[in-house]
């Protein structure tokens, strides 16, 4: 099963939890299925059905430019963390 890593500036919406073990194929069902679990999750990643701005997705160790749509394994860590940007 999929691991959820939740940054620690959103672990209090997530009572806590650091890591998550969680269903999913894609990071969209990933985020629906930590939203089951720790209601209004979700709005700290998602707005109007896509990724808030500022937070970028990294599965097994990659940032994804897919999206909710990127795929992940079983087997697969997700980390959601601050986009940062520079020039």
């Amino acid at each position: 099963m999929p691991v959820a890593c939740i940054p620690h500036a959103m672990r209090e919406t997530a009572g806590g939890s650091e890591r998550v073990r969680v269903s999913g194929d894609n990071v969209r069902k990933i985020i629906q299925e930590l939203e089951l679990r720790y209601p209004g999750l979700k709005g700290r990643l998602m707005k109007d059905d896509l990724l808030q701005k500022g937070v970028a997705v990294a599965v097994d160790g990659k940032i994804v430019h897919r999206g909710l749509y990127e795929p992940v394994s079983q087997e697969s860590e997700i980390h959601f963390f601050p986009a940062l940007g520079g020039g």
